[in-house]
């Protein structure tokens, strides 16, 4: 019934109105429309379906750019004994500390003011994302979303992306420069697939990680699964591996429990954070918050 239905509205889209149709819908909701076109798209037309994907990956740049507004792109405080016109704002603890005597006489001057440069870390970044078989759909929007916002928010700073389900594949090299609209198109085209093998998606990062060669404490990997996996070793015996391994826990449709019990230990072998999401919509989010305090 489902796929009959996937094919009467396939039908009703694969002409000019439909194109019109939809665009008008992905105006009013960006989200949703990106969803349609994964059910859409393998009974569209060739001549249709350039147009629905740009009209999709159109609709998930407009939403990353949303929430990476709302980030913090990655930077710390650096008090210096001076202060210019264009800081933010100055610290008021080392200007009391280093002039007491001036502020008790209020003879404090400009030149007495420390102020606080705000300055980028360079981070090194790998994110490892499950698109196995148990989590199509949605989990595929998601994942063009949350590589979309990854991109954004580390646009001068180098990030790898590997996608997994019973192997893995690298979709960007950490020193490799690729376009997020590409990275979007990849996705948008790609399947959910196959068993679940976390073991192998960490074995890539690290992979892409032991490309860094300066020592830094800016380097880390991204876990996103539900952590049932069904093929593979043991992944704590490769998230010990990781400089530092963060891990955002998807909602399992089986054993959900048991999955996100699974992504705690990775991270806590793995000297990271942990995220819980309820859905796939926060996926993003938890992203944002986490690169946030990296």
């Amino acid at each position: 019934m489902l796929k009959s239905n996937v094919y009467a509205a396939s039908d009703a889209l694969d002409c000019d109105e439909g194109v019109r149709f939809f665009a008008e819908k992905a105006k009013e909701s960006s989200a949703s429309m990106a969803e349609v076109y994964f059910f859409i798209r393998r009974p569209i037309s060739e001549k249709y379906k350039s147009i629905f994907r740009r009209l999709a990956r159109q609709s998930i740049l407009k939403t990353s750019l949303k929430i990476t507004s709302k980030g913090i792109r990655g930077n710390f405080k650096k008090s210096v004994p001076y202060y210019e016109i264009g800081m933010p704002e100055f610290d008021l603890d080392e200007t009391i500390q280093h002039n007491p005597l001036k502020i008790y006489d209020k003879s404090i001057t400009y030149r007495d003011i420390f102020g606080i440069k705000r300055q980028r870390q360079k981070r090194k970044i790998v994110l490892i994302l499950d698109t196995s078989g148990s989590m199509y759909g949605r989990l595929l929007l998601n994942a063009a979303l949350t590589t979309s916002v990854l991109a954004y928010n580390m646009e001068k700073e180098d990030y790898a992306i590997i996608l997994f389900n019973s192997t893995a594949m690298t979709l960007k090299k950490i020193d490799q420069r690729k376009s997020v609209i590409s990275i979007i198109d990849e996705i948008l085209d790609s399947e959910a697939v196959g068993f679940t093998n976390i073991q192998i998606g960490l074995e890539r990062g690290l992979k892409e990680l032991s490309k860094v060669k300066e020592k830094t404490r800016n380097k880390f990997g991204i876990l996103i699964t539900d952590g049932n996996y069904n093929r593979g070793d043991n992944p704590l015996e490769f998230a010990k591996r990781f400089p530092k391994l963060h891990v955002i826990g998807m909602p399992a449709e089986n054993d959900a429990e048991g999955g996100i019990d699974t992504c705690r230990e990775i991270a806590k072998v793995g000297k990271g954070k942990f995220y819980a999401v309820n859905n796939y919509n926060e996926i993003p989010r938890a992203l944002i918050d986490l690169l946030s305090q990296t």
